[in-house]
């Protein structure tokens, strides 16, 4: 359960900047915007800053607009003295939102990754939860705040995309009893699943064919990869591209173990995806080698070199793991 500690800090602090991981994804957003409905209940003044555009998937969330992109000239209004961090599990990951941080800053870290490197002056890390806003929905119930509508579809949404739909075995009986809380509560459920999981644009249809040929196959049919080039990235097509759940289609292979997908973001840097469906396999490892992390079946990192060089370094990690009882 959160910590007292944690609620005091946040009830005798302001001036609060709150901000996530590169890319943030739903858990992330969804967190980020549960502490703002929690920072405006408590007449708190605070500004969202993300290092990079959050996907247009979760523009159903209200104020998503709220959540600004890191920019040089961007104008905050007041001086920073608390950065909360969701779902963040070291401070490299806020990318050019550390240049926003003075130097007497307090850091609060609410994170679920057992990569976290606790780099917070107070750090909530919670391994058994099953996504950051599961542990922001126990905040707002330790302030003994009532749910409404937006606040119940932004843990909803955290809840549904780090469970991958209540699939993942990171699933436990509390995720399902805190999303009925937040059914009650207003959260449209079959609306988000719809939204999330069944309405894509015809870019994404074709990126996924276009990912799916680039299938390659390794270790006795146990690993794959999948990848995008910086030449379809950058596209008109390639730019429109939501590539949430993508990973997930090559995992589905029979046999399969792990699974590493590539984006090309920039000339010589690869964007890595990994997933592993084996409880032997903890691709949370094979990640901190590169400087990443995040969990023992879902985790990422950035390298450097090509796409045929970045899948020969993973080669040589993952092999070393993958075994004949595998």
């Amino acid at each position: 359960m959160i910590s007292e500690e944690l609620k005091k800090i946040i009830k005798a602090g302001d001036d609060f900047l709150i901000s996530s991981h590169i890319n943030p994804d739903g858990d992330a957003i969804g967190g980020m915007l549960a502490i703002k409905w929690l920072l405006n209940k408590l007449n708190k003044r605070y500004i969202i800053v993300v290092d990079s555009t959050p996907s247009e998937k979760f523009k159903y969330l209200a104020d998503f607009e709220k959540i600004t992109i890191y920019s040089e000239y961007l104008k905050i209004g007041f001086n920073i003295k608390n950065l909360l961090t969701v779902d963040v599990p070291n401070l490299e990951r806020l990318e050019k939102v550390n240049k926003l941080l003075p130097k007497d800053i307090k850091v609060i870290n609410i994170d679920h990754h057992e990569s976290n490197s606790n780099f917070g002056d107070i750090n909530f890390i919670d391994l058994k939860a099953c996504s950051c806003t599961e542990i922001i929905y126990d905040l707002i119930n330790l302030f003994g705040m009532p749910l409404d509508k937006d606040v119940a579809e932004y843990i909803y949404t955290g809840l549904v995309i780090d469970t991958g739909r209540f699939r993942f075995s990171n699933t436990t009986t509390r995720a399902f009893e805190v999303a009925a809380k937040l059914s009650e509560a207003g959260a449209r459920i079959s609306f988000i699943a719809e939204w999330l999981y069944h309405t894509n644009s015809i870019e994404t249809l074709k990126g996924l064919g276009i990912l799916l040929d680039s299938l390659d196959i390794n270790m006795n049919g146990r690993m794959a990869f999948v990848h995008f080039d910086n030449k379809y990235l950058k596209s008109e097509d390639g730019s429109k591209v939501d590539t949430e759940g993508f990973v997930n289609y090559p995992l589905s292979i029979e046999n399969i173990k792990v699974v590493a997908f590539l984006q090309e973001t920039e000339k010589g840097r690869v964007k890595v995806s990994l997933r592993s469906k084996n409880n032997n396999i903890n691709v949370n490892n094979i990640a901190a080698i590169f400087g990443g992390g995040g969990h023992a079946k879902a985790a990422g990192c950035r390298i450097n070199g090509t796409i045929a060089d970045v899948k020969n370094l993973l080669l040589q990690e993952i092999s070393k793991k993958i075994g004949i009882r595998d």
